[in-house]
Parts: C-alpha cells; sequence; structure tokens
C-alpha cells in the first residue's frame, strides 16, 4: 500500500495528470455548451453595455427585471460590460474573463507556497494545484460566466496578504488584504465571508490596532456595491427584488425582521451545512479528501498551520451564516484552503507508515479522477456552435423583429436580432405567483406578453417536463405547431 500511495501522490504522476487534464479542459472549451448562468449574467452586462442599465429583457413579467435589476454581481457584470464595449458579444468572451482569473489564481498559489517556503513546500503545490484544477466542479465552472471563481481569487489573495502582514507587520499588506477582501465583496454578496474570516482571524491574534483598520478599509471597499443604488428609486427596487427573489426567497435572509424565525433558519443552517460538501458527484470526493484529512491530522495542521485552519474553519461557519442559501457553487470560496488543507496532511501521511489513511485517500483520489471524466464526458456531450444554431432557426423564423420565446442560451447571438423572452418567463411566474401553469396556461402567458414564436428544444420535449412532454402540443386557441427544425419544435402564434 506504501508503494502505490506514493506513486499515485508523487509529483512526477500528480503533474503528469495535471497536464492531462489541461488537455482535455482546453479541448473542452471549443464550443463549449452555453450554461444557463452565461445566459443570464451574460444579459445583464449586455444591457449595461448597451443602454447603460443591468436588466434582463429576456425575463418580461418578473419583477421589473426587463425594466432594472438591481440585485446583481456588480464587479463581474461590469468586467463583461466592459468586455463587451471592446471585443464585442459572444459567450466566449464572457468565460474566458473567468477563465483568465481562474489561471491566475494557480499563478498566486505558487507565489504562496513560495514566499512561505518555510512551512509551505514545493509538494504541497503541486498537489494543491491538482486537487483544485482536477475537480469536477472546477472542470465545470471553470469556463462559465459566474461570479465565485473571480471571488475566490480576491479572497485568496487577501488571505496571502493577511498572512504577510501577520508575519511582517507591515500595514501595507493589511490595507492590501482589507481590499482584496471588499473587492471580493463587491463580486459577490456571499463573498463578505472573506472580510468575516480576515476580522476573525485578526482578532484571535489579538492584533486589535490592525483590526480597526483593517475593518474601516475593508467597509469602504464594500461600499463600492452600492455606487448605483443612491440614484432615483434604484434602493427601493433592489429591496423589493431581494425580498421577492424567485425561488431562492433571499429576502429571508436580509430583511426578516423576526427574531426566533431568523435564528431558527440559522440553526437549520447549521445542522445542513455537510449539504454543501456533499451535493453531488462534482464536489463529493474532494470533500471526503478534506474532512479525511482534516481530522486525522488535526493536531499537526493546527499546531503548525493554525493561521490556515483558523480562517478555512471561519470561512465554513461565516457563509453558512451569513450566506443566501446552501449550494455546492459557494464551495469554490473554500478551495483554495481545503486543498492547502488537504495537501499538508496527505505530504504529512506520506511519511508515515498508516496503510489505512493511505489507502483511503489513494481511493479517494481514484475516486475524483473517475468523476472528471465523467463530468468531461458529460461537457462533450452538450458541447456544439449553440450561436451558429440559433442563428439557422432565426433564419427559419422570416418575421423580421418578432418577439421569440426561446431557450436561455438563444440570445447568443440573436438578442441582437429581436426581442427575446427565455423560459425563465414560465418558471418564474410560478414561482413568484405561486401557481403552476398548465400548457394551455403557458401559451396564453406568452400570447399574452406578445411573443410571435415560440421554440421548444429537445429538453423542453423532455419526458419529465410538465408543458410539453414529448413535444405534444395540446390543441388550443393561442399557438400551432409551425415547424420542426432538426429536433427544435417552433410555434408561430395563432393569426
Amino acid at each position: 500500500m506504501n508503494r502505490i500511495f506514493r506513486f499515485v501522490f508523487s509529483n512526477k504522476v500528480l503533474v503528469l495528470l495535471l497536464m492531462a487534464t489541461g488537455i482535455v479542459f482546453a479541448f473542452s472549451m471549443w464550443h463549449r455548451f452555453i450554461y444557463i448562468d452565461d445566459c443570464w449574467h451574460g444579459e445583464e452586462a449586455y444591457w449595461l453595455a448597451k443602454e447603460g442599465v443591468v436588466k434582463t429583457k429576456s425575463m418580461e413579467g418578473i419583477l421589473g427585471f426587463e425594466n432594472k435589476l438591481m440585485v446583481y454581481h456588480k464587479l463581474n457584470i461590469l468586467l463583461g460590460a466592459l468586455i463587451i464595449k471592446l471585443f464585442g458579444w459572444s459567450v466566449y468572451y464572457l468565460k474566458l474573463i473567468t477563465l483568465f482569473f481562474y489561471l491566475s489564481f494557480f499563478y498566486c498559489l505558487y507565489l504562496f507556497t513560495k514566499r512561505f517556503q518555510g512551512i509551505y513546500r514545493k509538494e504541497h503545490f503541486i498537489l494543491a494545484a491538482f486537487l483544485v484544477f482536477v475537480n469536477p466542479l472546477m472542470v465545470h465552472l471553470g469556463f462559465t460566466y459566474r461570479p465565485e471563481i473571480l471571488a475566490m481569487f480576491f479572497g485568496f489573495l487577501s488571505y496571502f496578504t493577511l498572512e504577510l502582514f501577520l508575519q511582517s507587520g507591515k500595514t501595507k499588506w493589511l490595507i492590501f488584504s482589507a481590499i482584496l477582501a471588499g473587492l471580493a465583496f463587491f463580486t459577490h454578496l456571499n463573498a463578505m465571508i472573506f472580510g468575516i474570516s480576515g476580522f476573525v482571524l485578526l482578532l484571535i491574534s489579538r492584533k486589535y490596532k490592525a483590526l480597526g483598520i483593517f475593518t474601516l478599509i475593508t467597509f469602504l471597499t464594500c461600499m463600492l456595491y452600492t455606487f448605483d443604488l443612491w440614484q432615483g428609486d434604484s434602493f427601493r427596487v433592489f429591496k423589493f427584488q431581494l425580498e421577492n427573489w424567485p425561488t431562492l426567497k433571499l429576502g429571508q435572509t436580509y430583511f426578516d425582521n423576526h427574531l426566533v424565525s431568523f435564528l431558527s433558519r440559522k440553526a437549520f443552517n447549521l445542522v445542513n451545512e455537510q449539504q454543501r460538501f456533499f451535493w453531488s458527484d462534482k464536489v463529493i470526493a474532494f470533500s471526503v479528501i478534506f474532512f479525511f484529512t482534516l481530522i486525522y491530522k488535526f493536531r499537526t495542521l493546527y499546531s503548525k498551520y493554525r493561521t490556515l485552519v483558523i480562517y478555512t474553519i471561519s470561512l465554513i461557519l461565516s457563509l453558512n451564516l451569513t450566506g443566501s442559501h446552501i449550494a455546492e457553487r459557494f464551495l469554490i470560496y473554500y478551495y483554495p484552503f481545503m486543498a492547502l488543507i488537504a495537501a499538508i496532511a496527505i505530504i504529512s501521511i506520506a511519511n508515515t507508515e498508516k496503510p489505512f489513511a493511505k489507502a483511503f485517500l489513494t481511493l479517494a483520489l481514484i475516486s475524483q479522477l473517475v468523476l472528471v471524466g465523467v463530468r468531461f464526458a458529460d461537457i462533450f456531450r452538450q458541447n456544439d456552435d449553440y450561436p451558429a444554431i440559433h442563428h439557422q432557426l432565426s433564419e427559419v423564423i422570416t418575421d423580421p423583429g418578432t418577439k421569440v420565446l426561446a431557450p436561455d442560451r438563444f440570445v447568443f447571438n440573436e438578442i441582437e436580432n429581436r426581442p427575446i423572452l427565455s423560459y425563465h418567463v414560465w418558471e418564474y411566474y410560478q414561482d413568484v405567483n405561486n401557481i403552476r401553469l398548465t400548457q394551455l396556461t403557458a401559451l396564453k402567458l406568452a400570447a399574452d406578453l406578445g411573443v410571435k414564436y415560440i421554440i421548444l428544444d429537445k429538453d423542453k420535449q423532455a419526458t419529465d417536463d410538465p408543458l410539453f412532454a414529448r413535444g405534444t402540443i395540446n390543441p388550443n386557441p393561442y399557438f400551432h405547431l409551425f415547424k420542426n427544425y432538426k429536433g427544435y419544435l417552433i410555434l408561430k402564434k395563432n393569426d
């Protein structure tokens, strides 16, 4: 077992696996499928670039999203709007924003282990980088236009510079750490955890003067989030949309005045926090490795890497208590720290005769590799030249400028050619109004919104879809089947 463990976790094998994963990842970017969040956030950035206001016109009739959307991931959308202005409208330009910060993170991780080479070695960097990069969740979101990786980047740099302050006492590192924590918050509200964790670490370290400086600068940087809330009715719209957010009901987290209800929800969240770590096969293997190594080598970790352990635990607890909801994608905030802890523990175990631990970790790592392969297979299955397909569908619809209700991804690149509504109009209408649509009422809603054509993709024709299962269109006074084009059903409004 010792020989197998040393082989699997050797630098040579890990680097080869990293390179192989990198090559497959690069190939998977070609015609990478358009994820739902690429569409949502991409459209927000598009209208900000084109009209100067964040909105999602494809969600007409939902909390005023088509006029103004105030609850959005500020820095990520601002960067997207800048890219659109500079280079034009393409999902791949937006995905490259995430990829840039994702790859930049690994350079920062390398600098971190090199800067603190007294307690970190080359082996720690290679294994930590492996655990983050050869990871099913990161294979999926590493080339998706979402804010988590951007927030992770700023959050890790905030910890890096805070460690530099604690080691050197230089105030400049403290200021940088506070600014970076604020920028993480500016990227995503849930990333407030980096400011909270920095506060906790300084408090436990009894750096009280530094604590005041860090808190003030973090707060001032976080105020960037409010830059567009003081114009006209923007704050009222922000509060209204947050309190009534479809499906998530985020307002219960931020604006609930009932203390007992609030405390009971937080207690419930704490009890159920493990769900985040074991949500799906995209995260389960890495979570098992992390918890096993943290528990198995806790004494060693806490005695030699006390600040890393405190900061990581603080991140987990603060996200649970302050975050909007439990979801696996927010694990990305923890991933650099989870990976470092796991790497430290695994290398420590390699130097001892612990056959059970070595067998367990070897199986866990192999499981993660298998799940990465499953994720890549799923990505390649979904990949296609969707902008070209959408253009072909748009050409079938001969009426220029008519409103179309279509899959979310249809905004790439047809948003420039005609008004588009997405399936979210149906989905969120049900959530906001607490009703269930039938095919008849769904078609009536589309007609009332001025839709001339409806495009049903294969997912919408799936057997488990409650509205259009198996592509069946029941007799109705609103729409009829106009054309079946390469598996897409196009419905046209009755004259």
